[in-house]
């Protein structure tokens, strides 16, 4: 039987491990680059084991000692979980477990308790976990036709913005002109931008907004749409369930304040990460 856990947390900008002893201690724990599975397959599972082999090689432990659970970006897939499970199997883990990054986060948001925990990053997630530890997903569906609540949604309504403004030939405001300097100040000039943009960098567009809270009605209509998908996603999380949620994500913060009050009074701190969400697993699974 293993006497270690080494919990995984692979996003798209970076990626935690977490090597715990037998007691549940803390022994070793490493940061790298982004390992989500979604952007680039086998760049992902390369960049996840090369990290694994080098923890590993710090604490001088060999894999058949050593439970893995990974929740990694882009494993909700079936196709990319069985590909990177199959490659840390490889390297000889007496148990792998590979499971997608919300599960993970679920798990550690409110400690393995029951809870509607909803993600805003560049995308958006809903984790429903509930008390017999059975989990269930809301959304989560991708940029295309999805991730309303996330980053790159919020910078699709704002480019909306500016585009309109250049089909009624109307002056910029100062939201706008910041907007324009980044994606060009005419339409020929957006219509490039469009033809090459990708979902990091409608996400990327996101931060504009917040700055001007409070002072653009334009600013304050985009972030109430925001604050209504958010409630709705939280909705549809929630289920038939009186859970408690939490936000997670790096839009969390900022969105709580503007969501309405009965929404408010749901959302609790998170009390743990997502690599306490996978050490919490691989404690299941023992």
């Amino acid at each position: 039987m293993a006497n270690w856990v080494l919990a995984i947390d692979g996003g798209g900008t970076k990626t935690a491990l977490r090597l715990y002893d037998s007691d549940g201690q803390v022994v070793q724990e490493h940061r790298g680059p982004g390992s989500s599975l979604g952007h680039d397959l086998q760049l992902g599972c390369d960049t996840l084991c090369a990290q694994v082999a080098s923890i590993l090689h710090d604490a001088a432990i060999l894999p058949s000692q050593v439970n893995c659970v990974a929740g990694v970006a882009g494993a909700g897939n079936p196709y990319n979980q069985a590909q990177l499970r199959s490659r840390l199997q490889a390297l000889g883990f007496a148990e792998v477990k590979v499971v997608s990054d919300a599960i993970t986060s679920a798990y550690g948001a409110n400690l393995g308790a029951p809870v509607a925990c909803v993600a805003l990053g560049t995308g958006s997630v809903g984790t429903r976990l509930q008390a017999d530890g059975s989990t269930h997903l809301v959304g989560g569906w991708g940029f295309t036709l999805g991730d309303e609540g996330g980053g790159a949604r919020l910078g699709a309504m704002l480019v909306q913005a500016l585009m309109q403004a250049f089909d009624r030939q109307q002056a910029l405001t100062p939201l706008l002109e910041v907007l324009a300097q980044r994606v060009g100040h005419s339409r020929e000039a957006l219509s490039q931008w469009l033809s090459g943009a990708k979902v990091g960098d409608y996400a990327g567009l996101s931060e504009l907004v917040w700055p001007y809270q409070g002072r653009c009605d334009m600013a304050a209509e985009i972030l109430q749409r925001h604050a209504r998908a958010v409630e709705q996603l939280i909705r549809a999380t929630r289920g038939e369930y009186d859970l408690p949620v939490v936000l997670l994500g790096g839009l969390a913060d900022n969105t709580a304040p503007l969501l309405a009050p009965w929404y408010q009074t749901l959302v609790q701190r998170a009390r743990g990460s997502a690599l306490d969400g996978a050490y919490l697993l691989a404690l299941k699974n023992l």
